[in-house]
């Protein structure tokens, strides 16, 4: 009997391993078959696709991909604008959110005051609460101090100091030595030297892993654009702006997102091998 069920115990580990392979490769097949699906739309044209949605180009053509840069929205922004937009406002919120996060995270993890433990404690809850309840008075606010429609207003909403980033970045200076700052104090180094000059430059690899992850996020990032500054339009609101309009080319219109994915892959290949080391090494040591 013993040795009948530890014959059974592999086979049933080797079924499990197949059934979680079978639902992963259903899972990867759903995120691909929309991206798969947009790109050969593409280089189809307007005809063929009208006709042929679901089908291979009947026609291959690179036309939508060079026209694409044509495109505008109502007010007039065009395609290059909005790459431009993105790219600023992407940079400046990843900036500002990723000091905010970083400040946050290294004072709760290195410094003892009254209030730490529920403070932790609140970041961790607010992440799980819906955003969407406090939108209408935040647009109210943002109104009334002229904020709407500015860059300025776009990056104060990047500077939350919280979030995915924060927790990482908590990790990692949680299980840092302090006898770095120790010795930096003997020295008569302050806070603010030892924070800039010693912290943060130890701290590059996790800084880079997160600014990647939060600048993939901003790129992406949507519904700000379209609440607080539709003016400064970014290829992410601006392509589902131009698909809404009527009569629009819309392989024109998968070729504009596929050239807006093309920068996130990019830099998601640079720095894929870092941002595996060290979001894996804060989640587990944190």
């Amino acid at each position: 009997m013993a040795k009948s069920a530890h014959v059974k115990k592999p086979v049933l580990d080797i079924v499990l391993m197949w059934v979680m392979f079978g639902l992963f490769i259903i899972y990867a097949i759903t995120l691909l078959y929309p991206f798969l699906w947009c790109l050969l739309n593409s280089f189809k044209t307007q005809t063929d696709f009208l006709y042929n949605v679901n089908g291979l180009p009947q026609e291959w053509t690179l036309i939508n991909w060079i026209d694409s840069f044509t495109l505008t929205i109502d007010n007039g922004i065009t395609i290059p604008i909005m790459y431009l937009n993105s790219i600023f406002i992407t940079f400046g919120c990843t900036f500002f959110s990723l000091f905010s996060c970083s400040a946050t995270a290294y004072i709760l993890s290195k410094f003892e005051f009254p209030g730490k433990s529920a403070m932790y404690t609140f970041a961790i809850v607010i992440m799980m609460i819906p955003t969407m309840g406090s939108m209408a008075s935040m647009y109210r606010l943002y109104n009334n101090i002229h904020l709407i429609n500015t860059y300025t207003g776009v990056f104060i909403t990047a500077m939350g100091g919280f979030g995915s980033g924060f927790l990482i970045l908590y990790a990692f200076f949680k299980n840092l030595s302090w006898s770095y700052a120790e010795a930096a104090q003997i020295d008569g180094a302050g806070h603010f030297h030892i924070y800039f000059r010693i912290m943060l430059p130890i701290a590059m690899p996790a800084l880079i892993s997160v600014g990647v992850l939060l600048a993939i996020g901003f790129w992406n990032d949507y519904f700000t654009i379209y609440m607080y500054a539709p003016e400064k339009a970014t290829i992410a609101y601006g392509i589902q702006r131009i698909s809404a309009q009527a009569g629009v080319n819309m392989p024109q219109v998968f070729a504009a997102m596929m050239l807006s994915i093309v920068p996130v892959l990019i830099v998601f290949a640079c720095f894929q091998k870092t941002i595996m080391q060290n979001t894996a090494i804060g989640g587990l040591k944190g």
